[in-house]
């Protein structure tokens, strides 16, 4: 496996997941702190007096309500994720098993090819044998997927405003199926995978097959 010096990428190296307290205390900002901020607008006659002429003034208290839901949504999603990414490792690790990365996903946006059975993994891992898809209601994979049914490994992509954007791994399978898995940041986190850090997963992943396949 290539060098690894980002962070996050180590974390699905070892299997660990960062603290969720930075989480809950940015929501916690966003939810005290726009109402806060709200009422303090509302109180001064300057303010006041500038929503009566101006229709800006609403879209600005949209905003901070929308900042509100924003904080509501990261504090609940982190704490769903930790929730059930810390069950889905407890039965990864119950039999011993060490896998050599850990891959969290979107269970939204993933795409399988019809011989592949249909629960959605929340959770991979990638040891000698292939990758194996892990919920937190079973004592086993969901889905063992052997490195020989694996033909390359690439980025998918999509469109997005009249450009082409990467958003997820792809995996071509033997016999023209596919897999698609939209990563997350870590495990414990709601949060997507962005572009620049589909590059810098892609050769990680790529560097490891090669390693585990020997």
């Amino acid at each position: 496996m290539q060098d690894v010096t980002d962070g996050w990428v180590r974390r699905l190296r070892d299997g660990t997941a960062p603290r969720q307290w930075p989480i809950h205390l940015a929501g916690a900002i966003l939810v005290l702190g726009a109402p806060a901020l709200i009422v303090a607008e509302f109180g001064s006659p300057a303010f006041v007096e500038q929503m009566e002429r101006s229709s800006r003034v609403g879209s600005i208290v949209l905003v901070e309500l929308f900042l509100i839901v924003v904080g509501i949504v990261m504090s609940v999603g982190t704490w769903w994720s930790g929730r059930r990414d810390r069950r889905t490792l407890a039965r990864i690790r119950a039999g011993g098993r060490e896998p050599a990365f850990f891959l969290p996903v979107l269970t939204k946006g993933i795409r399988t090819s019809e011989d592949l059975p249909r629960p959605r993994p929340e959770v991979w891992t990638l040891d000698r044998a292939g990758m194996h898809g892990w919920t937190p209601d079973r004592e086993a994979p969901v889905i063992d997927l052997p490195w020989s049914r694996i033909r390359t490994i690439d980025l998918a992509t999509k469109d997005a405003r009249g450009s082409r954007v990467d958003y997820a791994l792809w995996f071509d399978l033997v016999g023209g199926g596919e897999l698609v898995l939209p990563p997350r940041t870590a495990l414990g986190r709601p949060f997507e995978v962005g572009p620049g850090g589909l590059e810098t997963l892609l050769p990680v992943l790529r560097s490891l097959r090669r390693e585990l396949v020997g």
